[in-house]
């Protein structure tokens, strides 16, 4: 069996409306992919359970917020799918409308910064194709890793105490190393009441409070 034999196969469907756009074919190409087609009430491609594409050509996003069709598809995804995403294929300033360009900034904004729905701008269907590919496999598997929050640990003992003491909730650098030389280490700090916290100079009651939630929150 070779690698393109054991290569992860990822399933999505097409809106079957988007055959004539060759979007379609370009997506079956992708050895990643496992394509099937529908007829879909809401968007154009699911790429996930309760994720979904809506794509638009330049023209046609320019023409929906004419018609208004954009506010209602919009309405309609966010009902249908927990996430929702816009690709729009080609810039819509350039196209010939007699529609303002401050009107497409305002539906652009209305879209992203109050709807929520994150804009993705592609070159051509090819390209549409290409991001389709990439989303899928994030919206599907995500990273294949975990993204640390903290990087560049230091190798000092010392530091490292205080590199840990800083991840405390509203503790900086100068608030870690007053609270490692009040209980002198890591362990003493992790286990001191919220009493004993506040009274460490810089530490308030608020933040001691946050610092022993902390610390004591229970991962189910």
């Amino acid at each position: 069996m070779n690698q393109k034999d054991t290569l992860k196969k990822f399933t999505i469907t097409v809106d079957s409306h988007e055959k004539p756009s060759g979007l379609g074919v370009h997506l079956e190409h992708a050895p990643s992919l496992s394509v099937m087609y529908a007829e879909l009430p809401v968007g154009d491609i699911i790429i996930a359970d309760n994720v979904c594409i809506e794509r638009k050509e330049a023209t046609d996003f320019v023409q929906s917020i004419l018609d208004r069709r954009l506010f209602s598809q919009i309405a309609q995804m966010k009902a249908s799918y927990e996430r929702s995403y816009i690709i729009i294929e080609g810039d819509p300033f350039s196209t010939y409308s007699a529609i303002s360009p401050d009107a497409i900034r305002g539906a652009l904004s209305w879209m992203t910064v109050i709807e929520g729905i994150p804009l993705v701008q592609t070159e051509d269907v090819r390209d549409t194709a290409d991001w389709i590919i990439v989303m899928t496999r994030h919206a599907q598997e995500g990273l294949g890793y975990d993204i640390p929050l903290r990087c560049a640990k230091p190798k000092d003992l010392s530091w490292i105490s205080q590199f840990i003491v800083e991840g405390l909730p509203s503790v900086g650098a100068t608030g870690a190393k007053k609270l490692l030389h009040h209980f002198g280490s890591v362990a003493k700090v992790m286990s001191a009441t919220q009493a004993e916290l506040e009274k460490v100079d810089g530490i308030g009651k608020k933040t001691a409070e946050r610092i022993r939630e902390a610390i004591d929150f229970q991962i189910r």
